[in-house]
C-alpha cells in the first residue's frame, strides 16, 4: 500500500470514530433504560460465593461425627493410594486429581474434614481445588489451603557480634486433621457443604504441592458452650515467653528483637529474641501453638502481654484454642484492642475473666488470627468497588477513552438513576462505618477505616454534579485517588492483623504477674542502650577483621543475617576462608573507595550497570579469565552477561533478575472470550475489543515516568530483528530500517491503537479490572501475589507477546537486568574471592538462601535469583516458574558501552516526541541518531579509541561474544 492511500484510510477512521463520539455527546437516549444500572448492581462473580449459599438457608446435619479412617475403602482407582509415613494414603501431586467417595445418612449440610500429611520439604502450603459430585459448589472451593507444621531449633544462633539470630524454622513431618475452611478466614467455622443421602464424590486437584489424605471426616452443626461461672482459686501460675512457641502454621510467623526493658529478655547490648513480631503474625488464619505442661487440673485465668497497632482505633479477632478445639463462645474472634505500646490484657467478658480448664499434664494453647466479625464489611467493600469500577467501564463505553473534557454530558439520559446510585453507595460506606464504629466506642474515629469516610464524601460530592463525571470519571476507578483505590487499599490493610506478643499468663492469682520494670531501671537501660549505640555499628565496614575476606552487600540487614549462616555453616568449613559482611554504604561511592584503596575484595548486589563504569576505568578483575568461568555462568541467561563485557573481558556476575511476563486476569479474559496473546498483532487485535469494554492493554512504558529505560523500549525493537549497534560501537543502528520498524511497532500501540501511554499504577488498574492484561517484571509479579488478595487465583502470568519471524517462532526478546556481584582488582585475595563468587553463584547456595529468606521472613522475601537452575528448588509456584523458565530463554540486555546511557536518553526522547508531541517518527530517530553519534565519539576518545575524528582501534559490540 502506498503513502496516500494509507493516509486516506487512516483519516476516514477517524472521521468515523469523531461523527461517532459527537452522536453519542449530543443524542438524548429515546427511551431511558436501567438495565445498565441493573448490570451494575448485580452480583459481579459468575460463581456465587459461600455467603450467598448461607443466606438461601442450610439444612445442618445433626448427627455424630462420622469417621472413614480407612481411605483405600473410599477410593476406587488403586493407583492413588501409597504407603505415606507408615500410613495407606490417596496421594496426589501438583496438577494430579483424586476422587474421594464418601457416604452420607440423610441429605443435609456437613463439615468435612481430611487427616492429611504434606511430604518433604514444601515450603508453600499445598492448595487445592474442590469439586464435591463434580460440581464447584461456590467461589471459595477454587482455592482451599492445607498447611504444614513448623518449628523452631531448639539452640539459637549467634552472630559474630553476639545477637541472637532469627532461627530458620523446620518442617514437622507429622498428621495433621483440617476442616475445609475459607482460606481467607474470613470464616472461622469450616464450610458447610450439602451432600446426598448416600454417595458422594469429592474430587481435589492439587494446584500447588502434595497432599496425601489417610482419613475423611463428616462433621454437623454443633453450637459452642458459653463460659461456665466459676471462681478460680489457688496459687498456680504459668508463665510463657511468646518467643518459645512450639509450633506454628506458616513458617514466617518469627521472633525478633527489640530493645525495650520491659520486654524480656532484654539486653542493653545484643539483640535478644523476646517477642512474637506484629510483623509477622499478622495474617488471619496465622497461628502459633505453645504445649503447657500443667502440674495441677483446674480452672485458670488467660493473660497476654502483648501490642497490637495494625489497625488504627479498632480491634483483630482471634480464636483461643484449647487442645485444638475452642472452649467456648467468648473465645471465638476475641477482640485485641489496638494498644501502641505493650500492655496486659486479661481474657474477659462482660468485665468477668474467662476461666479455662485446663488437665494435669500436656496441654496445648493456640492464638489464631480470624476476619470473622467483619466478614460482612469486607465483602460489602468488594461488592461496592465492584459496582464502582462497572459503572466506570459504562462510562468509559459511552463516551470512550480520551473524552473532551470542555463538554457536559446528559448522565441521566444515558444512565438513568447514575445520581441515586452514587449516593446510595455512599449510604452503604456512611453505615458499614457506623458499624465498624461499634467495635471501639470509645472514640468517634476508626483512623483504620478511614477510607470509607474519604470514598463517601467523594462519592457525595460526584453525584452532586453527575453531568461532570466526563471530567471526573478517573476518580470513580482509574486515578491513584480514585474511589475504588482507597477501597482497594482499605481491603489490603484489613489483612494486616499484626498482633506482637511478649509473654502469656494462665494463672489462678493476679498478683502472681509481674509486668514491665521500675520507672527508674526502665530509664536506666535506656541510658545503657544509648551509650552502646555509640560503639562500633554491627556490619559496618570499619567493624571487621582485615585478615577476612571482605564482601559488602548491597541488600538489607535481613539478607545479610542469612548469608552470613551459610557461610559460617557452609563456606568457611568446606574451605577454611573466613568472610566478614558488611552492609554497603552506598554503591554509587564504590569508585571512590577504590580510588582512595578503601575497596573490599567482593561486592554483592549493585546494580547491573554500574561494573561497566568501573571496569572501563580499571577498577575490577576480568572474571573470564579466572579457573571454572565457564562453569560458573552456565546457569544464567547469556544475555544478562551483555552489560557487564567490556571489550572481551566480563566483569561481573548476575545475581538477580528482573523478569518480565504477561500478568493477565483469567476471570475477565474467560468473560470476553479472549485467549491469552502469544503476539504483538494479536495484542493489537484485541485492543478495539477491550477499549469497547472500557478496558486496556499495558505496555511498560506507560508506567515509566520521564526517562523511558531500555527495559521498555528495548523489546520490541529486538524482537523486529533490529539492534543498537552493528560489529563495533561508533555509529548506531537506530535510524537502521529494522530499528525504525520495531519503533514504529512500539509507538504505534499508543498513537494509533490508543493503549494508553501514561499509567501511573498498573498494580492499582490491574486489580480494579481496568487493565486486566499488560506486560510487567518481577516486581510487580511479587506485589500482585502478596498484596492483592482480594484478586486470588484470579491472574496468572505468561510468555511476553512477541513478533512471529520468516522461520515462524516467535521472538520474545525481553529486559533482565537487576543486580551483579563483582571483584575488584586491588584486591590481595584474588583467589579467596573467586571462590566465594563462584560458591555464592551456585545452584545450590542460591537454592538455599532463596529457601532460607522466604521460609524465615515470608512469601514476600521471594529471591529473584539469576541463577535458573535454583528456581527448581525454590518455593514459588510451579506454573510459575514454568513461565519464568520459558521467558529466560529470551533475556537479553542492551551493552553497556561508551556513550549507551546516550543512546537509552535519546531512544527515549524519541518516543516521548512520537508518543506524545507527534513528531515524525523518521525525523526524531534521525535527530537522536546524530546526539547518541556524537556522545559516542565523545566517550570514545575519553577511553583511547577515539582521536582526531577516527576510530584508532575498534571498540567491539558485546553482543557479538553472545551470538
Amino acid at each position: 500500500m502506498g503513502l496516500k492511500p494509507l493516509i486516506t484510510s487512516v483519516t476516514i477512521i477517524a472521521c468515523v470514530t469523531i461523527l461517532l463520539n459527537v452522536t453519542k455527546l449530543n443524542v438524548q437516549a429515546e427511551e431511558p433504560t436501567s438495565e445498565i444500572l441493573d448490570t451494575i448492581r448485580s452480583e459481579q462473580l459468575v460463581e456465587k460465593k459461600y455467603s450467598k449459599l448461607q443466606e438461601e438457608g442450610l439444612n445442618f446435619y445433626k448427627g455424630d461425627i462420622i469417621a472413614s479412617q480407612n481411605v483405600s475403602d473410599l477410593i476406587k482407582d488403586s493407583t492413588k493410594l501409597k504407603n505415606v509415613d507408615g500410613e495407606i494414603a490417596a496421594s496426589i501431586e501438583h496438577g494430579e486429581t483424586v476422587d474421594i467417595y464418601i457416604n452420607a445418612p440423610q441429605d443435609g449440610a456437613y463439615q468435612i474434614g481430611l487427616e492429611y500429611f504434606i511430604e518433604g520439604n514444601q515450603v508453600l502450603p499445598t492448595q487445592t481445588e474442590v469439586k464435591v459430585n463434580d460440581e464447584i459448589m461456590f467461589y471459595e472451593l477454587r482455592n482451599i489451603v492445607f498447611e504444614s507444621k513448623w518449628k523452631n531449633p531448639l539452640d539459637l544462633s549467634l552472630d559474630k557480634y553476639g545477637n541472637e539470630i532469627i532461627p530458620q524454622p523446620i518442617k514437622m513431618d507429622s498428621w495433621q486433621t483440617k476442616y475445609l475452611i475459607d482460606t481467607s478466614y474470613r470464616e472461622s467455622e469450616p464450610f458447610f457443604i450439602p451432600l446426598q443421602k448416600g454417595e458422594n464424590k469429592l474430587t481435589l486437584t492439587s494446584t500447588e504441592g502434595n497432599l496425601n489424605i489417610k482419613s475423611v471426616y463428616l462433621k454437623g452443626k454443633e453450637d459452642l458452650p458459653t463460659m461456665p461461672d466459676e471462681e478460680v482459686s489457688g496459687s498456680a501460675y504459668i508463665e510463657i515467653e511468646a518467643e518459645n512457641h512450639t509450633y506454628k502454621n506458616d513458617s514466617s510467623i518469627r521472633s525478633a528483637g527489640v530493645y525495650n526493658p520491659e520486654i524480656t529478655p532484654y539486653s542493653s547490648e545484643n539483640i535478644k529474641l523476646n517477642h512474637i513480631d506484629g510483623s509477622s503474625f499478622k495474617n488471619a488464619g496465622h497461628k502459633i501453638t505453645f504445649e503447657i505442661e500443667v502440674e495441677d487440673s483446674g480452672y485458670y485465668y488467660l493473660a497476654t502481654h502483648y501490642q497490637q497497632k495494625a489497625k488504627a482505633d479498632f480491634p483483630v479477632f482471634m480464636d483461643i484454642l484449647i487442645n485444638e478445639s475452642i472452649p467456648y463462645k467468648e473465645l471465638q474472634h476475641y477482640t485485641i484492642p489496638y494498644q501502641s505500646s505493650y500492655e496486659l490484657l486479661h481474657f474477659q467478658s462482660d468485665n468477668q475473666k474467662i476461666p479455662l480448664y485446663l488437665e494435669q499434664g500436656t496441654n496445648t494453647l493456640s492464638f489464631q488470627l480470624t476476619l470473622g466479625p467483619i466478614k460482612e464489611a469486607i465483602e460489602e467493600i468488594e461488592q461496592i468497588s465492584s459496582e464502582v469500577q462497572s459503572l466506570s467501564l459504562e462510562l468509559t463505553n459511552l463516551i470512550g477513552p480520551n473524552p473532551d473534557r470542555n463538554r457536559d454530558l446528559d448522565i441521566e439520559g444515558y444512565l438513568p438513576g447514575t445520581e441515586q446510585l452514587l449516593n446510595d453507595w455512599a449510604d452503604s460506606l456512611d453505615n458499614l462505618y457506623a458499624r465498624i464504629k461499634a467495635f471501639n466506642k470509645d472514640t468517634n474515629e476508626i483512623g483504620a477505616f478511614s477510607s470509607l469516610v474519604i470514598a463517601s464524601e467523594q462519592l457525595r460530592s460526584i453525584s452532586e454534579e453527575v453531568d461532570k463525571l466526563v471530567v471526573r470519571k478517573s476518580e470513580l476507578s482509574t486515578g491513584t485517588n480514585s474511589i475504588t483505590a482507597h477501597l482497594g487499599n482499605l481491603l489490603q490493610d484489613i489483612n494486616n492483623n499484626g498482633v506482637s506478643i511478649d509473654k502469656i499468663y494462665l494463672y489462678q492469682n493476679e498478683d502472681d504477674i509481674q509486668v514491665g520494670t521500675g520507672f527508674f531501671e526502665k530509664q536506666w537501660g535506656n541510658v545503657k542502650r544509648l551509650v552502646n549505640s555509640f560503639g562500633s555499628q554491627d556490619y559496618a565496614v570499619n567493624n571487621v577483621n582485615p585478615n577476612n575476606l571482605q564482601v559488602w552487600v548491597n541488600r538489607p540487614r535481613q539478607y545479610i543475617e542469612i548469608m552470613q549462616q551459610l557461610i559460617d555453616e557452609q563456606f568457611t568449613p568446606e574451605t577454611g576462608m573466613k568472610v566478614d559482611l558488611s552492609l554497603m554504604p552506598d554503591q554509587n561511592k564504590l569508585i571512590l573507595a577504590n580510588a582512595a584503596g578503601e575497596a573490599p575484595d567482593v561486592a554483592l548486589g549493585v546494580n547491573y550497570a554500574l561494573p561497566f563504569e568501573m571496569a572501563i576505568r580499571g577498577a575490577l578483575v576480568d572474571l573470564s579469565q579466572l579457573d571454572e568461568f565457564d562453569d560458573t555462568i552456565s546457569n544464567f541467561p547469556e544475555g544478562m552477561l551483555v552489560p557487564a563485557t567490556v571489550q572481551e573481558g566480563v566483569y561481573a556476575l548476575p545475581d538477580t533478575m528482573n523478569f518480565w511476563v504477561l500478568f493477565y486476569r483469567r476471570d475477565i479474559l474467560e468473560r470476553l472470550e479472549l485467549p491469552v496473546p502469544n503476539t504483538i498483532e494479536e495484542v493489537r487485535s484485541y485492543l478495539p475489543e477491550l477499549q469497547r469494554k472500557g478496558m486496556n492493554f499495558f505496555y511498560p512504558t506507560a508506567g515509566m515516568e520521564g526517562l523511558k529505560i531500555f527495559a521498555g523500549t528495548m523489546p520490541i525493537i529486538y524482537q523486529n530483528d533490529g539492534r543498537f549497534y552493528g560489529d563495533t560501537i561508533d555509529r548506531t543502528l537506530l535510524n537502521d530500517n529494522t530499528a525504525i520498524h520495531g519503533m514504529r511497532e512500539l509507538t504505534e500501540l499508543f498513537t494509533i491503537y490508543n493503549a494508553p501511554y501514561d499509567v501511573p499504577s498498573f498494580y492499582q488498574q490491574f486489580r480494579d479490572g481496568s487493565i486486566p492484561i499488560g506486560i510487567s517484571d518481577y516486581y510487580m509479579y511479587n506485589l500482585i501475589l502478596n498484596a492483592a488478595p482480594e484478586i486470588q487465583n484470579q491472574w496468572e502470568i505468561a510468555l511476553i507477546p512477541g513478533v512471529q519471524n520468516e522461520s515462524g517462532e516467535i521472538e520474545r526478546w525481553s529486559a533482565g537486568g537487576a543486580e551483579s556481584n563483582i571483584m575488584f582488582r586491588d584486591s590481595d585475595k584474588k583467589d579467596a574471592a573467586w571462590e566465594f563468587l563462584k560458591w555464592w553463584s551456585s545452584t545450590e547456595v542460591q537454592s538455599a538462601f532463596g529457601n532460607a529468606l522466604q521460609i524465615t521472613y515470608g512469601k514476600e522475601y521471594m529471591w529473584n535469583t539469576a541463577n535458573i537452575e535454583a528456581y527448581n528448588g525454590l518455593p514459588w509456584s510451579q506454573d510459575h516458574k514454568d513461565v519464568i523458565f520459558a521467558q529466560a530463554d529470551w533475556i537479553t540486555e542492551v551493552p553497556r558501552v561508551p556513550g549507551s546511557y546516550m543512546l537509552e536518553r535519546e531512544l527515549s526522547n524519541a518516543y516521548n516526541s512520537i508518543v506524545l508531541d507527534g513528531e515524525n517518527l523518521r525525523t526524531a530517530i534521525d535527530l537522536s541518531s546524530k546526539r547518541i553519534n556524537r556522545e559516542t565519539e565523545r566517550k570514545l576518545e575519553e577511553f583511547g579509541f577515539w582521536k582526531n575524528g577516527e576510530l584508532i582501534k575498534p571498540y567491539f559490540n558485546p553482543e557479538l561474544y553472545y551470538e
